[in-house]
């Protein structure tokens, strides 16, 4: 038995001796190990000698979960970050259940003393989703003047205070964002005065009928509205869209049944694919292009006599609507630098199989 303690005691001074080969890791090195962890266990790292207390502060991401959500790890969020230098927080990633803050509210406590706290750390880029949650951000957060990127996803968007300003906001994602009313997408976009680019992603659980894009920054601007369930807007809905700095446009939109451009004078690459008739301003606004993919199963495409695509050098068209050869006749006669012509035709097929349809759309091209 003496033997046996001396031999541990041996051993244990042994081991205590030896230098921990862990954290002679690189700091790039454990960080990435962080990053594959939960915020939890993150957070049990943070014990385990004063080196780690702070480095997860050094990843400057933040990922957080419903697991995540309870108050004494927020607190300890919170608390960890106010401490910390400031502009530390790059990134904050939140992704809630449906209906837990509505039911808790101790929870939306925590959630705007988490925004608040990472706004004070010089917060760069923010998603939220919240599983068709509504989200009531802090009066604070709208005036950052750090926050760089704004994704929201999935949640009902409540108005803001009429005086804020996201200053330094120069990517906005709106996918699948209900709003309170038409004129609060406006309100939105109004308080972002050097946004750059624009991602909206509309579905059923969208309710605006005229998503009105005036921004004058705008260079990028992506339109999806592609897959609207079983809810079918009624009525007259789609996109107004003033933009005089645009430079990429790409839209794919098969339920609008209104769509307006005005004033895109610097656009450069268009993608269009659209179902309604188009009023004569889609033609005359994408005269400035030198790449232009264009499918319209509409058989009104109006080409306004002054129209002319003095810079045009690709040009794709879909061939899925009898307007488009007369399209096509009227364009190819004004430029003088078209290099690259494609004509695709989309090929549906239905396939059944154990009694279920499967639609499988094929493009052919011809060059």
């Amino acid at each position: 038995t003496i033997i046996t303690c001396v031999s541990f005691t041996f051993r244990f001074f042994q081991l205590r001796s030896r230098r921990d080969i862990i954290s002679q890791l690189p700091d790039d090195l454990l960080l990435r190990i962080l990053s594959s962890l939960s915020l939890k266990e993150v957070m049990a790292t943070s014990f385990l000698s004063q080196r780690w207390r702070s480095l997860w502060k050094l990843g400057s991401k933040l990922k957080i979960g419903n697991k995540d959500f309870s108050e004494l790890l927020v607190k300890w969020i919170s608390r960890s970050l106010a401490i910390s230098n400031p502009q530390i927080l790059k990134s904050l990633d939140i992704k809630l259940i449906p209906g837990e803050l509505d039911r808790n509210i101790n929870s939306l406590y925590r959630f705007s003393s988490l925004v608040k706290t990472a706004v004070s750390c010089g917060l760069r880029e923010l998603k939220i989703e919240f599983l068709y949650t509504s989200l009531e951000l802090p009066s604070i957060f709208y005036a950052c003047g750090t926050l760089e990127t704004l994704i929201l996803c999935r949640l009902h968007f409540a108005d803001g205070p009429p005086n804020g300003s996201l200053s330094s906001l120069k990517t906005l994602c709106l996918l699948s964002v209900k709003f309170s009313r038409d004129e609060s997408v406006q309100k939105l976009l109004s308080i972002c005065p050097v946004l750059e680019e624009l991602v909206v992603r509309r579905s059923g659980y969208s309710n605006v009928e005229i998503f009105t894009i005036n921004v004058p920054s705008l260079t990028s601007l992506s339109i999806d509205y592609i897959r609207v369930g079983s809810h079918q807007p009624a009525g007259v809905h789609g996109f107004v869209i003033n933009a005089p700095s645009l430079r990429y446009l790409n839209i794919r939109d098969r339920h609008s049944n209104y769509l307006l451009f005005t004033n895109m004078p610097e656009l450069v690459k268009a993608n269009v694919e659209a179902v309604c008739d188009q009023s004569e301003s889609l033609i005359g606004s994408l005269a400035s292009v030198r790449h232009l993919s264009l499918c319209s199963k509409s058989s009104n495409i109006p080409y306004h006599a002054g129209t002319s695509f003095a810079f045009l050098e690709h040009l794709e068209l879909c061939t899925c609507s009898s307007e488009c050869w007369n399209l096509l006749s009227r364009i190819i006669t004004d430029p003088l630098t078209l290099r690259v012509l494609k004509l695709k035709s989309v090929v549906l097929v239905v396939i059944f199989h154990d009694g279920h349809r499967f639609l499988l759309k094929t493009v052919i091209e011809k060059k």
